[in-house]
């Protein structure tokens, strides 16, 4: 990680007594810790293709993360509701424009759209202060599909088994177990202990479709306009980094949260899907994340 050292008095003194010219430029900042990692069950996790090797503590899922995004290489966050948060040793500040930056690794008909969410964290101690989460309003806010305080509660399976899935409004379903493409036994973290996995957030609508792909039916996933991570937008990505504004940050109620500054970011899978093709050739939609970062302003 790189750290900068800023001393501004000293520099423009330094700058009047010999002529010297100072320029400022934004830099891309990675995160400094990675706080959480608690991935819905998925088609990714457990298994060593995707980088897993005796990944069965907390401790050793967080090494994974950092791992993973020190190579550049994806991180899979699972079906709705799977998360990770990082966090920065120095506040980042809003500025009215882009503030942070999510890769991932979406394509054409390929978006699996996960929800930012950011939180102040005053004291360092990588908790939320006051408990309190910030949505990142993005495109899709308000719209038919789009569910706030919506809830999943996933259940350990046996070895080699779909993962069942109730959502808070009643609806049942399954994470398919899918070994002609990831044969590992479970689909389910390994690391965590609880049999039963929660996760609540805001549910975006469904994003998938049929269509062709070489004369062959496919499941496409569209991407959405703007404001989600691994989302191949024509608005805020750059490449295949997304940019957020923590203006566009809302309270519980839906109000602007007028945040000056935060220190936490969490990402979370933001759509509840899979593909309904014979052998759902594609699996569930499942965020991936490749890294996650804030923008600098720098002098020299």
């Amino acid at each position: 990680m790189r750290k900068y050292l800023f001393l501004l008095p000293a520099l423009l003194a330094a700058a009047c007594n010999s002529g010297e010219e100072f320029t400022s430029s934004t830099i891309e900042e990675p995160c400094s810790e990675i706080v959480a990692y608690r991935p819905a069950p998925g088609q990714f996790i457990n298994d060593p293709a995707s980088g897993f090797a005796g990944v069965d503590t907390p401790e050793k899922a967080l090494a994974y993360v950092r791992k993973r995004f020190d190579a550049g290489s994806y991180v899979s966050l699972g079906s709705w509701g799977g998360y990770l948060t990082v966090r920065f040793d120095k506040p980042v500040t809003a500025t009215g424009g882009y503030d942070l930056w999510v890769a991932g690794n979406q394509g054409l008909n390929s978006s699996e759209p996960g929800i930012v969410w950011v939180a102040p964290d005053e004291d360092g101690d990588g908790e939320a202060d006051d408990g309190l989460w910030y949505e990142l309003r993005g495109s899709e806010w308000g719209k038919a599909g789009y569910v706030r305080n919506y809830s999943v509660t996933y259940t350990r399976p046996a070895d080699a088994e779909a993962v069942s899935w109730r959502d808070s409004e009643g609806r049942t379903g399954t994470v398919d177990y899918l070994p002609q493409f990831h044969a590992q036994p479970n689909y389910y973290p390994a690391w965590i202990a609880d049999n039963t996995l929660t996760f609540t957030g805001s549910l975006l609508p469904a994003n998938g479709e049929q269509g062709i792909v070489e004369n062959t039916p496919s499941w496409l996933l569209k991407a959405f306009e703007w404001g989600y991570a691994d989302n191949l937008s024509t608005v805020d990505a750059a490449g295949q980094t997304n940019r957020f504004r923590l203006g566009d940050a809302v309270t519980a109620d839906g109000s602007p949260a007028h945040l000056r500054q935060i220190g936490l970011v969490k990402v979370q899978t933001g759509v509840l899907g899979k593909s309904p093709l014979k052998d759902n050739d594609i699996g569930e939609t499942s965020t991936e994340v490749c890294g996650i970062g804030c923008y600098r302003v720098v002098t020299k």
